[in-house]
């Protein structure tokens, strides 16, 4: 098993098995359900399906419900997963991602401020 932060931000899948996963800091973190995956992503196009996705590291499991989210007034967008707050560092960084613009939820910045920082998406990094 390897670290691919070369992949970071594509979505994978082995062929005929419905996990989805996305690879982030390098390890793939698998999707848990479709309504998830539609909180997140633009769509279901441009998952690929031929890398071996074995030999990649495998990270936390994205948490079931995960959003985007962002401050009213704040331009900063994060991803909210597993009870933290990531800030996705830029727009080539949700466009790697296939993160979703109007999927974002629009929130107190109290509620943003109350959740616990991890690290930064960005990308390249």
């Amino acid at each position: 098993m390897a670290l691919r932060k070369d992949l970071d931000g594509l979505r994978v899948q082995l062929p005929g098995n419905p996990a989805v996963y996305l690879v982030d800091a390098g390890r793939k973190r698998h999707i848990p359900d479709p309504a998830t995956y539609n909180n997140l992503f633009r769509d279901w196009n441009g998952i690929l399906q031929d890398i071996a996705i074995n030999e990649i590291d495998t990270g936390t499991p994205i948490s079931v419900g995960a959003v985007l989210a962002q401050g009213f007034g704040d331009p900063a967008v994060y991803l909210i997963d597993n009870g933290i707050k990531r800030h996705i560092g830029s727009p080539a960084t949700m466009d790697r991602y296939n993160f979703a613009w109007d999927k974002i939820q629009h929130v107190a910045p109290i509620l943003i401020s109350s959740i616990e920082t991890g690290p930064a998406i960005v990308w390249p990094e």
